[in-house]
């Protein structure tokens, strides 16, 4: 596989990451209780697949290795801003579902603190909004992107020699999220968050 072609491959599963976001945003405007736990493993495969994963790949070894053929500087810049908030809108997501944690906890040790609803009702809308922001992110940035990978394959704008250290950058990259077990483990919870109830 090309070093394009893998990260269009990747793609495919952050466009299952986007499902899911979205379908967990809908059920918690439409009143549906959601496990905070689930929702944490969101924020958790968002965190370590999505963003130190592949965007670390493409950071670190394919913007840098394309920037400056075929005057594509200009395209790597927007897709490094869109990345960045991408981490913001997870960043904000992690936030309010830790403050909603915190609630629900702090309602367990405090009788008085107002009842399971309370806490749902005011504490589920800012995760939701994060949630739908985040699936948009995805669909908007992996949509950009194919494009422009298309763009680079039409152009055959990576030599032999450039697609052999990319996949060497990209083991190492695989390596600095914890291996090949790690990565396993970020797919078999996307699969386990596609199984659960509230996805169907």
């Amino acid at each position: 596989m090309s070093a394009t072609k893998d990260l269009k491959q990747d793609h495919l599963t952050l466009r299952r990451v986007r499902d899911i976001t979205q379908r967990c945003s809908e059920r918690l405007y439409s009143g549906e209780n959601i496990p905070i736990e689930d929702i944490e493993i969101i924020s958790v495969v968002i965190e370590e697949f999505v963003d130190a994963f592949h965007h670390g790949k493409e950071e670190k070894a394919y913007f840098p290795e394309t920037k400056d053929k075929n005057g594509f500087a200009e395209d790597i810049r927007k897709f490094l801003i869109e990345h960045e908030l991408g981490r913001r809108i997870a960043t904000m997501l992690l936030r309010e579902l830790k403050e909603w944690k915190d609630k629900r906890e702090g309602r367990d040790n405090d009788s008085n603190s107002g009842s399971d609803d309370d806490i749902n009702i005011t504490s589920r809308e800012p995760v939701a909004r994060f949630l739908k922001s985040y699936a948009v992110f995805i669909s908007d940035h992996t949509g950009k992107e194919d494009k422009f990978f298309d763009l680079i394959e039409e152009k055959g704008s990576i030599s032999k020699e450039d697609e052999q250290m990319l996949m060497k950058h990209y083991e190492s990259c695989k390596n600095d999220v914890g291996g090949s077990a790690r990565i396993e483990q970020m797919l078999k919870l996307i699969d386990y968050l596609e199984d659960r109830d509230w996805m169907k």
